[in-house]
């Protein structure tokens, strides 16, 4: 029995941003992988716009410096180590809530990645594990985390990062209306959670008649709202 829902607003901040982080720990991944596969059989133009999306500050010359920048550089915020490493920070100060078992699986990512690191792994691949623990570490989360409202602020950061990185990819209508159902799903167990003007923008930019992503106005509207959704 739950002796206990009430939720400080440190830890709603930490439950967010660890659902963000985890979330973006494993897209990132998933969307390397299809980079990578891109790089050993095509021409540059094949792979280009991954490569300009994963790494926005235009960071890395080389394909060997661009894999091996994207999984383990830490002063990158958009690599994979400092995506998990901000989530296993998040999921430390959450122990008692999340619980040892459900901590273990970042904990074992973020070994992975520093022994990966060492070695200057750079095929991507070897990092399979670290996407099985991050679907295992939603799979725990939901079995022993116990406070419902608690589950639901992480749900909705994972939500919303999902929404953001298909947004920033470009993904079709279909996959974005329903990525933005999905944090409307959970936002209707905690209806504060919401800003209710961000909420209103995207209601009326998220319809078919109005959705093209090679607007770049548009995809800026909808990323800035996306990411001033949530009040945490």
């Amino acid at each position: 029995m739950v002796k206990n829902t009430v939720i400080s607003a440190n830890k709603a901040n930490s439950l967010f941003w660890l659902g963000r982080y985890e979330e973006r720990v494993y897209i990132t991944l998933h969307i390397m992988r299809k980079c990578y596969d891109k790089m050993i059989d095509g021409e540059m133009e094949d792979y280009q716009p991954f490569w300009q999306k994963l790494d926005p500050f235009g960071v890395y010359q080389t394909n060997d410096e661009f894999t091996l920048g994207m999984m383990y550089d830490e002063g990158n915020p958009s690599s994979v180590m400092s995506a998990q490493n901000k989530a296993m920070d998040n999921a430390i100060l959450l122990r008692e809530e999340i619980t040892s078992e459900t901590l273990s699986y970042p904990e074992m990512s973020v070994a992975l990645l520093k022994e990966c690191s060492k070695k200057q792994e750079t095929n991507v691949m070897t990092l399979q594990p670290v996407i099985d623990w991050s679907l295992a570490f939603w799979g725990a989360a939901e079995q022993r985390l116990q406070n419902h409202k608690a589950q639901y602020i992480m749900m909705i950061g994972r939500n919303i990062e999902n929404l953001d990185m298909l947004l920033r990819f470009e993904y079709s209508y279909e996959r974005i209306a329903q990525a933005y159902d999905s944090v409307k799903h959970y936002s209707r167990q905690l209806p504060d959670l919401l800003d209710d003007y961000m909420e209103s923008q995207l209601d009326s930019l998220i319809i078919r008649e109005k959705f093209n992503l090679n607007d770049l106005d548009y995809k800026n509207k909808l990323l800035a709202f996306v990411n001033q959704l949530v009040r945490v």
